[in-house]
């Protein structure tokens, strides 16, 4: 059987790794658009800042693919995929063929539409590429930067920015820190640490209105109240599935490519996993969730039928010495906190009307994180 996978990031190698472990007669290629072989993504923001020996920074070897017979063909995007003959259109080279298909193509950065947007000095992190442009700007001498987001990423980002000297102001859309990884209380501890590091600026409830320029390159970021001096504009908005391609052969798709619980698309011998897919309504858009997507996928591809079943994905963020762990619904019929200013430690778990623990936030001291994790409920799937 001749299995293709489209892209290059945990769900596409989890993919090949288990259907080699599974089938020692399957061919199995994946295809990728980056020029280097699947990484840990969530490693950008940190590579930024410092360099990540290979080990730490690559999933596997060069070598891993060539002693599991799977095919790595890297700076190959896909133009087109034809259902009906199982061929494959790339941007270079032959066309090829499949006999089942996984999608795994990941998302992008979403950039709000807001003037300025295109001026040289305004970038997004999501991949290898990325990195290199990144660190030659940086490189080259950067005063004030910019992050658009105060997510996950964007809190990172503006670490590594620190880390490399610049004066760094996050613009954060969101009246509070973190909105989907921490409730008000929580955010409100966290955020008297994250004021008292130096250089760093958070503003939040600001609408960012343009990109101020100047000789076409980005020298502020403006708001209803003026504009704020950066030569560097970091764009970290959210992500979008990369759909275009799927939707263009026909492959029903919504904000992600849509498919049931065996990551089956609406076009036989058709998959999808990872970033790009939504599973049953649902869009996920975490490395842990697209790790166990790629491993279901290779057990379907193979003819089984195994469910993805969703689990209580963790948020992790270390940052500035502030160590963040949060899982499942912040929200309940009770909640228990725990705190200590001194420490710099705070705990809150969410229960539901039978008592059951739905979520958690740790701060600080998280060796319990495992443990809560494992004993959330997670809602069933409809």
């Amino acid at each position: 059987m001749k299995i293709a996978i489209i892209g290059g990031g945990v769900a596409a190698f989890e993919a090949a790794k288990n259907i080699r472990t599974l089938s020692d007669d399957a061919e199995i290629t994946i295809y990728s658009r980056e020029a280097v072989p699947p990484y840990r993504r969530p490693a950008l923001s940190r590579m930024a800042a410092e360099e990540l020996a290979d080990a730490q920074f690559f999933i596997k070897p060069a070598a891993f693919y060539a002693e599991n017979r799977i095919g790595l063909e890297l700076g190959r995007t896909l133009r087109a995929i034809d259902p009906n003959t199982k061929t494959l259109t790339f941007d270079s080279g032959s066309p090829s063929t499949y006999d089942r298909l996984l999608l795994a193509t990941g998302s992008h950065c979403f950039y709000p539409p807001v003037p300025g947007m295109d001026l040289d000095g305004v970038m997004s992190l999501r991949e290898y590429a990325d990195l290199q442009k990144l660190r030659a700007r940086l490189d080259a001498g950067v005063k004030n930067a910019a992050v658009i987001g105060g997510g996950l990423l964007g809190l990172e980002l503006a670490q590594s920015l620190l880390e490399r000297g610049c004066l760094v102001t996050v613009f954060e859309g969101s009246p509070l820190l973190l909105p989907r990884n921490l409730d008000e209380e929580a955010a409100g501890f966290v955020l008297k640490k994250l004021g008292e590091i130096e250089n760093l600026t958070l503003r939040f409830g600001c609408r960012v209105e343009a990109i101020a320029g100047e000789a076409g390159k980005a020298t502020g970021v403006t708001l209803q109240d003026g504009t704020n001096e950066a030569d560097l504009v970091m764009v970290s908005a959210g992500v979008r599935s990369n759909i275009e391609v799927a939707a263009a052969a026909g492959i029903p798709c919504n904000r992600g490519i849509v498919t049931d619980r065996f990551l089956r698309t609406g076009i036989a011998d058709i998959y999808a996993a990872g970033d790009c897919a939504e599973v049953e309504g649902a869009s996920y858009g975490l490395y842990d969730a697209a790790r166990s997507m790629g491993t279901v996928a290779a057990h379907n591809l193979l003819g089984e039928e195994q469910p993805f079943v969703p689990q209580a994905y963790p948020a992790r963020l270390s940052v500035f010495g502030i160590k963040l762990f949060s899982a499942g619904k912040l929200a309940g019929a009770r909640s228990e906190t725990t705190q200590d200013a001194a420490t710099g430690t705070f705990q809150k778990r969410f229960y539901d009307e039978a008592d059951r623990l739905v979520g958690c936030i740790l701060v600080g001291d998280l060796r319990e994180a495992v443990k809560l994790q494992s004993q959330i409920a997670v809602p069933t799937q409809g």
